[in-house]
């Protein structure tokens, strides 16, 4: 089995939670009388796009937290070859 990627492991749970904001967006335009679907569409994706605004922040720091991982992984490693040749 392939590690998976550090990066998309840590933006997962919020790729999940805005799968999630879009099914609801999509339910709260088509749910209900078809004829006020149209007038439905931009307050639903107003909405919407206040919640993946909600999740940016979170999204930052995993990615971040990911990144400074991964970096020191690798720096680690080239220190640990770099005292083998002394």
């Amino acid at each position: 089995m392939s590690t998976p990627n550090p990066i998309l492991v840590a933006a997962a749970p919020t790729l999940i939670t805005a799968i999630g904001d879009l099914q609801v967006m999509i339910n709260t335009i088509l749910t209900g009388d078809p004829a006020l679907a149209a007038a439905r569409v931009l307050p639903a994706t107003e909405i919407f796009a206040g919640q993946l605004t909600l999740l940016l922040p979170s999204l930052a720091t995993a990615e971040l937290g990911a990144g400074q991982a991964a970096i020191n992984a690798k720096l680690n490693g080239l220190v640990t070859q770099l005292q083998a040749l002394k």
